[in-house]
């Protein structure tokens, strides 16, 4: 099965169409304005409208079938391309392999066409090399990585080059065939490869989610069911782990006055600081877990943080903060996201 026009379209420095009045070959989408992330139907995975530097600009839906998602980063003149399309029945590793190595064949294909075209020049290919993506409790996931180099040829008025280099890994994800590609100018260098390795690890994490997100889920409840004991002390580094490298659970700790209250009970009595700081962050990746709203995730980990200090300050009569009783007060009735935004 060969996918030439997709790849047609992702080798160049502009997809025609997108943003372009109408398209004949399928439709252009711009990212949902509520800033809800995009999730594909065939594969159950989830993309964030921004990941680290990078901007969602929308999705091209192909009326044949197969779907284009696109992120662009301004300040580093990168962009890169994300393909899914159906893929054939495969059913064992090697065909697998053989799938994608023909993928790898028909980019090098059409690369060369456009070549022949005068739209490239200079064309350099690495060899493809095997890699493979871990995923938890599921078989390895493979994917064929490769890079190239060229000279993107512009005509018009006047003839302009622009040396460019390009990452494309392909996989095979539920019965999906993903091509992902990064471009970017060749001048960028090391900072332009580190930028690019960067982003290739967060479609990576997005990749790994949807096999880690059901031990996540039993962490958070090994969690919630007893905070004090040693196991949800376990289960909490676990899933703050998790957050740290995940793109898709950006939760996040406002930092005033909340860091200042930490410092002053670890002061007081030292490790209570980590028992409110981890009822913060885990009771807002459960809420997270649940639903995309900002402000939920943000009133329950003010919840959680009550509960926790609630039970703390009994210990720790030391921890107890004038200042900070109006936000437990708040925060156990569920506004604890409004009364931050107002003492920011």
């Amino acid at each position: 099965m060969r996918f030439v026009l997709p790849f047609l379209c992702a080798l160049g420095l502009i997809l025609p169409g997108l943003g372009h009045g109408a398209d004949p070959r399928g439709e252009w989408q711009a990212p949902a304005r509520d800033g809800s992330p995009w999730k594909h139907a065939g594969t159950g995975l989830t993309f964030p409208q921004i990941l680290g530097d990078y901007r969602l600009s929308g999705q091209f839906t192909y009326k044949d079938g197969g779907v284009l998602l696109r992120y662009e980063n301004a300040d580093s003149r990168a962009r890169a391309d994300i393909f899914m399309f159906q893929a054939p029945a495969v059913a064992q590793t090697e065909d697998k392999h053989r799938l994608l190595l023909r993928e790898m064949d028909t980019v090098e294909a059409d690369m060369r066409a456009m070549a022949k075209q005068g739209r490239y020049k200079n064309l350099q290919f690495t060899d493809v090399v095997g890699k493979e993506i871990d995923l938890w409790m599921r078989d390895d996931l493979p994917i064929a990585v490769r890079t190239l180099t060229a000279t993107r040829v512009h005509s018009g008025s006047t003839l302009q080059e622009a040396p460019v280099k390009q990452w494309i890994g392909i996989t095979l994800f539920e019965n999906h065939i993903l091509t992902i590609r990064h471009l970017r100018p060749l001048e960028t260098g090391d900072q332009g490869e580190r930028d690019m390795e960067i982003f290739i690890g967060d479609i990576y994490q997005i990749i790994k989610d949807p096999s880690l997100r059901q031990e996540i889920k039993r962490l958070l409840e090994a969690y919630h069911a007893n905070p004090f004991s040693k196991e949800s002390e376990e289960a909490a580094a676990a899933v703050l782990a998790y957050l740290q490298q995940s793109p898709l659970l950006p939760v996040h700790v406002p930092q005033h006055p909340i860091s200042g209250w930490l410092e002053r009970c670890k002061a007081a009595a030292p490790g209570t600081e980590d028992h409110l700081l981890r009822a913060f962050m885990l009771g807002s990746a459960k809420a997270a877990f649940e639903t995309p709203d900002p402000a939920k995730s943000v009133n329950e980990g003010a919840r959680q943080f009550a509960r926790v200090y609630r039970h703390l300050v009994q210990q720790h009569p030391s921890i107890a903060l004038p200042d900070m009783q109006p936000f437990i007060t708040a925060a156990e009735k569920g506004e604890g996201a409004a009364w931050l935004r107002q003492h920011q």
